[in-house]
């Protein structure tokens, strides 16, 4: 088993293809895990017009420091604003499928709730600023159980 998980996920094939729906749930946690990471400010926005609404030199570093080197996972729309990230591999999301080579999920909103379930680590920035934005923090209901939490101040 191990083996066909390892040449499944290195082929990066849709599971959705391979497997039924009931299979690919029951073994899912244990075949993939992802990081996400994510900044929220005090009102609990997390974007505006496609990007970060406030400047936060320490989290941009938190973030460099924790995906450099990385495979991130990021959906269409938070692409199209995206600067350039050195030293980063960038897969853009799919929508119909579920992308599971990316070792973090990188936003934006959709991408977030899309993957919360298969995140084993959600490291959140709490950003001190009050700026009003058009995307709120994400619905994450269905994240799993043994999913760690790592809160961060800045």
């Amino acid at each position: 088993m191990k083996n066909i998980i390892f040449r499944l996920r290195k082929e990066n094939f849709n599971f959705h293809n391979v497997l039924n729906i009931n299979s690919y749930k029951k073994i899912q946690f244990f075949l993939y895990k992802m990081k996400a990471i994510i900044a929220v400010n005090n009102l609990g926005y997390i974007g505006n017009d496609n990007s970060i609404p406030w400047y936060c030199k320490e989290d941009l570093k938190h973030f460099k420091n924790k995906t450099m080197h990385q495979t991130c996972l990021v959906g269409h729309n938070t692409y199209k604003t995206l600067p350039p990230l050195k030293y980063r591999r960038i897969i853009v999301d799919r929508r119909d499928k579920y992308n599971l080579v990316a070792e973090w999920c990188i936003g934006g909103k959709k991408t977030y709730e899309k993957y919360c379930h298969l995140f084993t680590e959600l490291h959140i920035s709490h950003i001190n600023d009050n700026t009003i934005g058009d995307v709120k923090y994400p619905s994450l209901d269905n994240l799993s159980k043994e999913c760690k939490i790592y809160n961060y101040s800045f």
